[in-house]
């Protein structure tokens, strides 16, 4: 706050309240360090199969220190009700099972964690994992049409390339695919970026390899693909060795991308707010928010506000510090049978959020009742608040661990003070307490109405092991790294779009190899 005004208010005696103009002038302006540049983009249909050079990694590092984790562990967790949600639900219908297919498996490797990711177009489903790369799927009868390794798609062959993210664009009909490679050098590495040339997933694509311009020895990690109407929105967290530095950020203009164009935009440097998701923004906002959830700051949520980030003129500030119920990080997730654990994660935000209005959804993982167990926020950005009753949890029983969380919203019964009226979640969940049924990890799905109650439980089960996953001599085991929901963009006269959504989350087809189950559930 400027000094004037405060000198002045003391010397009347009073305590002014700060003006609209002075609240904003508290907004901490993003610098932008460099510039992301990618030459226009070569056509292919990806085809065929390159043997990996070296294995993907064994999961995200952490950008938390070892003290914050530990301060974060002292935290009192939340408690979550013992009986599901405290009170009778009142809903219409549950999110009913409408389809359920097997997806990818890691077949007799045992490269993991998977890094599971989908998206649902008007035909196809398509899934992208670590090794096994990009498998492209039939909605109607959940058939394989086309698999490729993510090195065969990008036509690379020099390092591996890993984290792979995908997403579908309806308003333009393209599809989105987005990885990583390891370092060519201490100055070299490679990001990749493709984009359908049509509506179709099988054919060819416009694909870009350009360098991130990150100092000798940074290593780009843990990126994640989001977007408003004019850009492709691209996080990621930076280390040097293995210590945490900062969070970048940056737009990719679509009317380049989808042309197969040059581009030139923005690199901003977030500073060190842990992971920050970015949006899959569902209307013509401006400001696309991206936001961070980290156990060095477990009292609020880090809020960015991006204005036109696909644009040469792109900024992006720190709007706010969004006060929330203090959490910590969450537990490793219990499994019959052994004393070997899934790794939860910590606390992080793993996947985009959605943003409808000035609502924006997201879910997490945390400790609450000493037990992993997923929580849902829904941000007012015009408020930089958490109303009440906009957050809850999500698990499948009072006894289970409940972890690799994602979620999507919907316009449809939505209101102008909650534009946000449905919310489609997949997790992971296995159960171990005496005197209860013991579940192996479990996929679930589920969802919730506007109107319902905040904590969604049980949900659906759409796969369950029957042995725990220990494919290694590690205590705990790498698990997910993420999962995905996206909103159907087919509809019907009877079940308009934003009723039905797709999910695609980690299962396992044996004690040591990892594989995915991915499906539909709607609303109607």
């Amino acid at each position: 706050m400027p000094l004037v005004p405060v000198v002045f208010g003391l010397l009347i005696g009073l305590a002014p309240g700060p003006t609209k103009a002075q609240e904003r002038s508290q907004e901490r302006a993003i610098e932008a360090t460099d510039e992301i540049r990618a030459p226009a983009a070569r056509t292919a249909t990806p085809s065929g199969h390159f043997q990996a050079a070296q294995p993907p990694p064994l999961g995200p590092r952490p950008t938390e220190t070892e003290e914050e984790l530990r301060r974060s562990m002292k935290i009192r967790p939340q408690e979550r009700p013992a009986d599901g949600t405290g009170d009778t639900p009142r809903r219409l219908a549950p999110p009913a099972p409408q389809a359920n297919f097997e997806g990818l498996n890691a077949g007799s490797c045992c490269a993991r964690p998977p890094d599971t990711h989908g998206a649902v177009g008007v035909n196809h489903f398509v899934e992208i994992t670590n090794h096994r790369g990009v498998g492209i799927f039939r909605k109607s009868d959940g058939a394989l049409v086309k698999n490729t390794t993510l090195n065969s798609f990008f036509g690379y062959t020099a390092r591996t390339i890993f984290d792979p993210r995908v997403v579908y664009d309806r308003r333009w009909d393209r599809w989105v695919v987005f990885g990583v490679a390891f370092q060519e050098s201490s100055t070299v590495q490679y990001v990749f970026l493709g984009v359908s040339r049509t509506p179709d997933p099988t054919g060819a694509y416009y694909l870009y390899k350009f360098d991130v311009p990150e100092s000798t020895g940074n290593f780009f990690d843990y990126p994640q693909l989001g977007m408003d109407q004019d850009a492709l929105i691209v996080t990621a967290n930076i280390f040097s060795g293995d210590s945490y530095i900062r969070t970048r950020a940056f737009g990719i203009p679509k009317a380049a991308a989808y042309n197969g164009r040059s581009f030139s935009r923005p690199y901003f440097d977030l500073g060190t707010p842990g992971t920050v998701a970015p949006p899959i923004v569902e209307d013509n906002n401006a400001n696309a928010f991206l936001v961070a959830a980290s156990a060095g700051n477990p009292s609020h949520l880090k809020l960015f506000r991006a204005t036109g980030i696909g644009r040469s003129t792109a900024s992006i500030v720190l709007q706010a510090h969004v006060p929330v119920p203090a959490f910590s990080v969450p537990p490793d997730a219990r499994q019959p049978g052994t004393t070997d654990r899934l790794d939860t994660l910590n606390g992080r935000f793993q996947n985009v959020s959605t943003q409808i209005g000035n609502q924006l959804l997201n879910v997490h993982t945390m400790n609450a009742d000493n037990r992993a167990t997923a929580k849902w926020y829904q941000i007012d950005t015009a408020t930089n608040t958490v109303p009440v009753g906009r957050s809850g949890f999500v698990f499948e029983s009072a006894n289970s661990d409940d972890f690799n969380p994602s979620v999507a919203g919907s316009a449809v019964g939505g209101t102008s003070a909650n534009p946000i009226g449905r919310m489609f979640f997949t997790w992971t969940s296995t159960t171990v307490a005496s005197g209860v049924t013991t579940r192996q990890a479990t996929v679930k799905a589920g969802g919730r109405l506007a109107t319902d109650t905040a904590n969604v439980t049980g949900g659906t089960s759409f796969a369950r092991a029957t042995t725990a996953y220990n494919p290694s001599s590690d205590t705990v085991e790498r698990w997910g790294d993420y999962s995905a929901v996206s909103i159907d963009p087919v509809g019907t006269s009877s079940c308009p779009v934003g009723q039905r959504a797709w999910f695609v989350n980690e299962r396992h087809v044996s004690a040591t190899v990892w594989g995915s189950r991915f499906g539909r559930l709607g609303f109607c």
